[in-house]
């Protein structure tokens, strides 16, 4: 008897959002890409705009998030909201840690993950978007208001900047279509962004993240959408970067990028020319750059290194040509270092 193939059920993902229209509208259209349907049976966003009273408060979204998981309905699930001094977020991001619910955690709000698909802004935004005295929306950032009032929002910032000159938080605005083309470049700020307010894997003491202001992780959601996962690191010249076996320091010396690398890899790495175009440059526009090798010597080839052969524990340094672009990059595989020159 012919024996009948099985077939490989897709997972399910699952996202409960503080926002009803934004966050909701931005999420179901990720699940409508060409990767996620690849990926997955099929992404449920809750709530939509037509939920009878619906549950958005930090805490309320991770028990949605934990019971999808419970009850087998989803094989992943995220709750995604805002900072808005809500009650009970310790207990929220500990009890999630603790039962395997993801947060995809913004500060001021979610509008920092946008803002960051266009810079590297370090701002400490206090509103999100400025109200008048019947709490509607007074469009700052535009022609007709182009001033926040009494504070910067985040929303104006975006607006007065033409990033996306006519965005809004309602239901009919098409933000995934305003920002989806610039994902890499989001992926890239929020590291940044976290790497600046001391969340780092090379940060030995790390902060409390629901107190942080500015701050995003939403990234790490999109990763859910995207073919891979990028483990993205960033430090200062002349530091040593820590990231999945590798460590890289990297500096301007007589106007030439100087990179000392070192692994703790169980195989040796081949010294060739696949190797070499780890090395490149950027911009804050992603504009890769690959880099010119001046030599190479050991620092450290106390392991047998040579040439050709880079043992783990050994020290090598390479001598690049600057391209004059502010930040050299490391790119091996999913790992992605980029220091600060």
């Amino acid at each position: 008897m012919r024996k009948r193939n099985k077939v490989q059920k897709k997972p399910v993902l699952f996202i409960a959002c503080e926002g009803t229209s934004t966050e909701f509208n931005y999420f179901t259209s990720w699940g409508e890409t060409e990767e996620a349907l690849e990926k997955f049976e099929r992404v449920e966003v809750y709530p939509d705009e037509n939920e009878n009273n619906p549950q958005t408060n930090p805490y309320q979204l991770f028990q949605l998030a934990k019971n999808a998981l419970e009850s087998g309905s989803a094989d992943y699930a995220w709750a995604v909201f805002d900072k808005d001094n809500h009650p009970r977020l310790p207990q929220t991001f500990s009890e999630a840690t603790a039962c395997g619910v993801n947060i995809a955690f913004s500060s001021r709000s979610f509008e920092e993950w946008v803002l960051m698909h266009f810079e590297k802004n370090n701002t400490t935004f206090n509103a999100t978007e400025c109200k008048d005295a019947r709490n509607k929306s007074i469009n700052c950032g535009s022609h007709l208001v182009p001033n926040c009032t009494p504070i910067d929002c985040l929303t104006g910032h975006i607006r007065r900047n033409n990033y996306i000159p006519g965005y809004s938080k309602k239901s009919d605005f098409d933000l995934f279509s305003a920002i989806h083309q610039s994902t890499e470049v989001a992926l890239v700020n929020s590291s940044w962004l976290r790497f600046n307010n001391g969340v780092s894997l090379n940060n030995v003491q790390q902060p409390t993240l629901y107190v942080l202001n500015p701050y995003t992780d939403v990234d790490q959601l999109i990763y859910q959408f995207l073919p891979a996962k990028f483990n993205i690191e960033w430090g200062n010249s002349n530091s040593n970067i820590v990231l999945d076996d590798w460590t890289v320091n990297a500096r301007i010396d007589n106007g030439d990028i100087v990179v000392n690398l070192s692994h703790r890899q169980p195989n040796p790495e081949i010294l060739n020319a696949i190797f070499i175009t780890s090395f490149l440059t950027t911009d804050n526009l992603l504009n890769y750059t690959s880099c010119v090798v001046i030599n190479n010597q050991y620092l450290d080839n106390s392991n047998g290194s040579d040439i050709q052969i880079f043992r783990a524990n050994d020290i090598i340094q390479y001598r690049l040509q600057n391209n004059n672009q502010p930040y050299f990059l490391f790119k091996y595989n999913d790992s992605r270092i980029f220091i600060i020159l």
